[in-house]
């Protein structure tokens, strides 16, 4: 037995190192997310690229779709692949996203939309929604909503703070419940 064959050979790869705090553990966690999400979008071709975040939350990370409709401030409008560059600010209400014959639709207090071209040579446009609160429609409940509603109006408006919270509570919930319906 020689000491050379002990050796790892230059080339083999070194094992990762193990994190050894919680910390570590959260990061390496992470990258291996981001990892398995860059992973599923390797190799789309001519797709939208959609990210759909909170700051509690990352619902899709660059998730290749057919389009994206959204409650924009100026009115609802969608986009597909190779729309032109925009940045939206988006109120509350439902955005929908659309893959093949599927669609799924989520709440959003409000937010941005970020859409960009292709930085690759892939045809593949992006969009980012960065949401404020965001939740899939089914968790909505009207019941719970109508009673914090009738709560919020009852509540007493003494002065300007109590009818500004009243008036922008109320427009929430109504948006809340016009998409749980």
């Amino acid at each position: 037995l020689k000491l050379s064959e002990l050796r790892p050979s230059p080339t083999a790869a070194a094992p990762a190192p193990v994190p050894t705090t919680t910390t570590g553990l959260a990061m390496a966690l992470r990258a291996a997310r981001l990892l398995r999400f860059a992973e599923a979008s390797s190799g789309v071709q001519n797709r939208l690229l959609l990210s759909l975040c909170s700051p509690g939350e990352a619902v899709m990370v660059n998730k290749p779709v057919d389009s994206v409709t959204v409650p924009g401030t100026e009115g609802t409008f969608t986009v597909t692949n190779n729309h032109s560059l925009i940045v939206s600010q988006l109120k509350a209400g439902v955005i929908t996203v659309r893959d093949g014959q599927e669609s799924k639709d989520y709440f959003i207090s409000d937010g941005f939309l970020f859409f960009n071209h292709p930085t690759d040579g892939s045809g593949c446009c992006t969009a980012k929604i960065s949401a404020v609160e965001l939740v899939p429609t089914s968790a909505l409940d009207k019941d719970r909503a109508s009673q914090v509603l009738s709560e919020l109006m009852a509540a007493p408006k003494d002065n300007e703070w109590d009818r500004a919270r009243a008036q922008l509570g109320a427009a929430l919930i109504q948006q809340v419940i016009k998409a749980a319906e």
